[in-house]
This record gives structure tokens, sequence and C-alpha cells, in this order.
């Protein structure tokens, strides 16, 4: 079976429907359950994203900063 992704909505019941076209029908499958945010909480733009972590690691060495990591984690 190969990989498909449909989105559902779980009943009252905990129920999900597969939408036609599947068969699944006495197959195993692997399910994975996003609990995406409600629909109608406020989305940051790109914007405001930017400016909330612009600059976060500003005055930081990545290099240095990775050398120090690596020297940790391998106890050089």
């Amino acid at each position: 079976m190969g990989t498909y992704k449909f989105r559902a909505k779980v009943s009252e019941n905990g129920t999900i429907v597969v939408p036609d076209g599947f068969d699944v029908k006495n197959k195993e499958v692997e399910v994975i359950l996003l609990d995406e945010a409600a629909p109608d909480a406020p989305k940051k733009s790109m914007k405001e994203f930017l400016d909330k972590y612009a600059g976060i690691l500003k005055g930081v060495d990545a290099d240095q900063a990775k050398w120090e990591y690596l020297k940790k984690k391998h106890n050089l």
C-alpha cells in the first residue's frame, strides 16, 4: 500500500471516515494524527515572525559555537 494524505475530522464518537477510493479493508495501516491549531487562531505573518526572532544570534560566531559543541560532544 502506498502513502496517502487526506484531511479528515474526528467525529463526536471518535471515528475517522476514510475518503472513498482508499481500499484499506482488512489491511494494517499506520495512522499519524496532527492536532492542528484552531482555524480561528491568529496566525503570524512572516514579517511578524522575522521581527520577533531577528538578531537572536546576533554577535555569535556560528563556526566557533559549532567547534565548541563538537569539542564537548567528542571530549576533545
